[in-house]
């Protein structure tokens, strides 16, 4: 009897803690992979994605440029690559200069998805251009590979765009 009673009490801690195994939650310090929809940090990389566009839409080549980190790599359809936050500031200061002031562009970038690794994020979206006194618009899709920064902002280190149609 006892050592059928000693089976017993084995065999249902064996089963308690196959149980308490199927339910256990992985620690915070567990890395994260998965693909987000929403959530804290999708939420936080389309807030940077909406400053950047802020920031576009008013010229503002400091803004735009402070959106990547400082190794950044921005490629750019049929142009060599932009290496660095300087690099890819001096390219949108001189694509400002050439606008035309007076027109009116609104522009908006959705992040469609993204694949969270720890802290970084590969992160898929798509844009959209209009410039009204010129009667252009445009599509486009982009990847973007960001890093989460010590002070919780997400940066660029590597973007790359294609233009869907052409702004004309």
């Amino acid at each position: 009897m006892n050592k059928l009673f000693k089976f017993f009490v084995s065999a249902l801690l064996l089963i308690i803690g196959f149980i308490g195994g199927a339910f256990y939650n992985k620690p915070a310090d567990e890395p994260k992979r998965e693909i987000v929809t929403s959530g804290s940090d999708f939420e936080m990389i389309q807030e940077v994605t909406n400053e950047f566009v802020t920031a576009w839409v008013n010229g503002d080549a400091e803004g735009c440029a402070n959106t990547y980190s400082e190794n950044a790599v921005f490629m750019v359809p049929d142009q060599p690559s932009y290496h660095g936050r300087t690099a890819i500031k001096d390219r949108y200061e001189k694509m400002f200069g050439q606008r035309n002031d007076s027109t009116r562009i609104e522009m908006t970038e959705t992040v469609k998805e993204v694949i969270m690794l720890d802290d970084w994020a590969v992160i898929r979206g798509s844009g959209y251009e209009t410039r009204d006194s010129e009667g252009a618009s445009g599509t486009y899709k982009w990847i973007i590979l960001s890093k989460k920064q010590p002070n919780g902002k997400w940066e660029s280190v590597w973007d790359i765009f294609n233009d869907v149609e052409d702004v004309k």
